[in-house]
């Protein structure tokens, strides 16, 4: 199954870039189902683009900014409208979850946000129980959220460039035919 999500995975990269890890991201920082795990995309996105800086930046910059604008959406859906997007289906959030959540950030405030995005699993969990139990403002919940994105990414490319790495060098052991039949 791995390999079919990683074969999907480069097929969108390939074809839309970094504009594929910013919709996936952003998807995940909505609180929205999985269509393709982001951290699958991701690392294929580094693989594909390389291992320089200049190639892997706008693939970081895309999911940093694609969660984080998703959460934030979610916070202010969540704030605007009263609206409980875990009485959508698509939203794989009970509430004893957010129960939890909302323990977390009353605990901790807003470093607890930037934390839990920092966490496979937790991520944009708060944005429910901030928006609705506390006076934070939108864009310093945001920045809470790009912080802990941004060390989640930052995590996720050090994965990817090792992926990268490994298949240098299983490329320079197999030789040339391997890497065209990749």
């Amino acid at each position: 199954m791995f390999g079919l999500d990683a074969a999907t995975a480069l097929a969108l990269v390939d074809s839309y870039g970094a504009v594929a890890v910013f919709v996936v991201f952003a998807l995940e920082g909505a609180l929205v189902g999985k269509v393709l795990p982001a951290r699958t995309l991701f690392v294929a996105a580094v693989v594909a683009v390389g291992v320089e800086a200049i190639a892997v930046l706008p693939v970081f910059a895309a999911a940093v900014i694609g969660a984080t604008l998703g959460q934030a959406v979610v916070f202010t859906v969540v704030r605007r409208f009263d609206a409980d997007p875990t009485s959508l289906p698509l939203v794989p959030v009970g509430e004893s979850r957010l129960d939890g959540a909302g323990r977390w950030f009353d605990r901790w405030g807003l470093p607890a946000v930037a934390a839990s995005n920092a966490v496979p699993g937790t991520r944009g969990w708060l944005a429910v129980p901030t928006a609705n139990a506390s006076s934070v403002s939108a864009p310093r919940f945001a920045a809470a959220s790009l912080v802990g994105s941004a060390a989640y990414v930052g995590a996720l490319l050090a994965v990817g460039v090792a992926v990268a790495l490994g298949f240098g060098s299983a490329a320079e052991l197999l030789g040339a035919e391997w890497v065209t039949a990749l």
